[in-house]
C-alpha cells in the first residue's frame, strides 16, 4: 500500500516538471516586443541640426513649421531652493537636481527666465538667433496640424483643459522606453518627440510627475502672473491647454521665425 503511494506521489511530481519544463520552454519562444521606431522626423530644409551652447539639436519639419525636436538644454544649473534672477547668466532647474536629466530631459525653466525678463509675446527669449519661443497660437496651429478630427481652423484649439483627439499621441516619444505605461496611443508619427521631463512647483521647489508628464510653456501671457501652457500625459492621447503661474518651471521648445 505504501509503495502504491509513494508511486502515486511520484507520478504527480514528475507530471508537474513536465507540464513546468513546457511552459517555460513555450515562454521562451515566445518573440520579443517589435522595437519603437522614433526617428520619424523630417528636418527643416537645409538646417538638419542647430548647435547651441556646443549642444547639437535637430530639427523638425511639422507642415509649415520648422521646431527644434529637443527641448532646450542651455544656462547654469541652480539648485531647487536658489531662485532664478533677471541677471547677465541663463538660469535653469534640473529635475531632482540632477544634471543627468537636464541633458536627457532638457532643463526646467520659469516663464520669466525663459522670456529673459521680456514681456513681449513674440519672443526670442532663451532661443538662438532666428528661433523664438512658441506662441500660443504656435501651439494650436501644431496640435491642429496633428489632430486626426480636429483642422487648425477649428474652434477648438481655443478652448482650455483636454482638447481634440490625438494630437498629443503624435507628439509623444512612442513606447515605454521613456513614458509609463500605458503611454496612451503614442506614435511620434512627426518626430516630434516629447519626453516626460516632469515639473518643478513654484510654491515649495519641489520636482513631480518626470517619466508621467511634459509641460511646455508658450510665450503668451494670460494675466500679470500667469501664462499659457500645453500638457502632454500618458494617460491622455489629447492635449491640455490652460494658465498657471509664472514661477512654475517647465520644459522649452523653439519653433523658427
Amino acid at each position: 500500500m505504501k509503495l502504491h503511494l509513494f508511486q502515486k506521489i511520484l507520478s504527480a511530481l514528475l507530471l508537474i516538471g513536465m507540464i513546468s519544463m513546457m511552459t517555460s520552454c513555450k515562454d521562451d519562444d515566445e518573440p520579443a516586443p517589435a522595437p519603437v521606431n522614433n526617428d520619424t522626423a523630417t528636418p527643416c530644409p537645409g538646417m538638419e541640426t542647430v548647435t547651441i551652447e556646443g549642444q547639437i539639436y535637430h530639427t523638425v519639419q511639422i507642415g509649415d513649421q520648422c521646431w527644434l525636436r529637443e527641448n532646450l538644454n542651455v544656462g547654469k544649473m541652480l539648485h531647487t531652493q536658489d531662485t532664478l534672477k533677471n541677471n547677465d547668466t541663463i538660469e535653469k532647474y534640473c529635475y531632482n537636481n540632477n544634471p543627468a536629466n537636464c541633458e536627457k530631459y532638457g532643463g526646467l525653466y520659469t516663464w520669466h527666465e525663459m522670456m529673459q525678463y521680456m514681456g513681449d509675446t513674440l519672443n526670442q527669449g532663451i532661443c538662438p538667433d532666428g528661433w523664438h519661443i512658441p506662441t500660443d497660437t504656435d501651439w494650436s496651429f501644431l496640435e491642429g496640424e496633428l489632430d486626426s478630427l480636429y483642422a487648425v481652423s477649428d474652434t477648438i484649439w481655443d478652448t482650455t483643459g483636454w482638447r481634440g483627439y490625438d494630437a498629443g499621441a503624435h507628439m509623444r516619444h512612442a513606447g515605454l522606453e521613456e513614458w509609463y505605461d500605458p503611454n496612451i496611443g503614442a506614435s511620434n508619427s512627426v518626430g516630434f518627440t516629447a519626453l516626460p521631463a516632469g515639473i518643478r512647483y513654484a510654491d515649495d521647489g519641489t520636482f513631480d510627475k518626470i517619466k508621467g508628464t511634459c509641460y511646455f510653456w508658450s510665450s503668451t501671457s494670460s494675466s500679470a502672473s500667469s501664462a499659457w501652457y500645453r500638457l502632454l500625459s500618458y494617460t491622455h492621447k489629447d492635449v491640455r491647454r490652460n494658465p498657471t503661474e509664472t514661477m512654475n518651471a517647465f520644459s522649452v521648445r523653439c519653433i523658427k521665425d
